[in-house]
């Protein structure tokens, strides 16, 4: 991998953070924190756009038609898949051009794209990232998903948010939604986060939002997960300020 192929994608020279939740958790407060970091630029929400690059990565590192004809390329002696001996490369072949995919710079260059136009990091940043409240909508692809951001982010590492089901579901943003199904949705987020979290030790952090009332000794903990020292004047003046979206 050349990185200087990438050079959004490694800008920050010390990596990413991506803050991963449901709505109503109380994350603004924690994005809010984590850009009172010298060099932080952790951004809001954008739709859970990464997802379908993630998507993308995966359709072409992982899919048979893809990997078929890539393998058959690079080893065609081996012939492992006869059916391609005779039509790879060819117009004979329903998916051909799949066999030339690189498919690990197709999704370096994807990140690094989203990295450019969607974060859009200013100078100086050495810390990126943005939170979402989407990640966990698609149960089936969650761990891939966020193991796919793993792959291609330069030292990503994990922020969890969670808050008491109850909390979550009275407030104002699910009154749409029947709570019993967004406690089940918080229930359901909050077991696939600590899935990500066992398989993933040393990058991944939970945040539970009850405990901010602890002040400065719960924040420090934070912190120090991310191996910074807290502005405790810039911290007391967001931890006194209420937010008032959605109430």
């Amino acid at each position: 991998m050349d990185a200087n192929l990438y050079l959004d994608l490694h800008a920050p020279k010390d990596g990413y953070v991506f803050v991963v939740t449901y709505g109503r958790s109380g994350s603004t407060l924690t994005q809010s924190l984590l850009n009172s970091i010298p060099g932080y630029c952790i951004r809001g929400e954008n739709g859970n756009l990464l997802y379908h690059f993630a998507q993308a990565a995966n359709v072409v590192s992982s899919w048979d038609n893809y990997t078929w004809r890539q393998e058959q390329k690079i080893k065609p002696q081996e012939n492992r898949h006869i059916s391609l001996r005779d039509t790879l490369g060819t117009p004979k072949d329903p998916w051909y051009g799949a066999e030339n995919v690189d498919a690990d710079h197709f999704s370096r260059a994807m990140m690094d794209l989203f990295v450019r136009d969607i974060l859009k990091n200013p100078e100086g940043v050495r810390v990126s990232g943005f939170k979402e409240i989407r990640f966990h909508e698609d149960k089936k692809f969650f761990q891939a998903y966020l193991g796919i951001v793993k792959k291609y982010f330069p030292k990503a590492r994990f922020i969890f948010q969670t808050r008491d089901h109850e909390s979550v579901s009275k407030s104002g943003w699910w009154k749409n939604r029947e709570k019993s199904d967004v406690i089940a949705m918080v229930k359901g987020a909050n077991s696939m986060y600590g899935e990500f979290s066992k398989r993933n030790p040393g990058i991944c952090y939970t945040i539970e939002y009850e405990r901010y009332a602890e002040g400065a000794s719960y924040v420090s903990e934070i912190f120090d997960f991310l191996e910074e020292k807290p502005d405790w004047e810039k911290v007391s003046a967001i931890l006194g300020k209420k937010l008032t979206h959605c109430r």
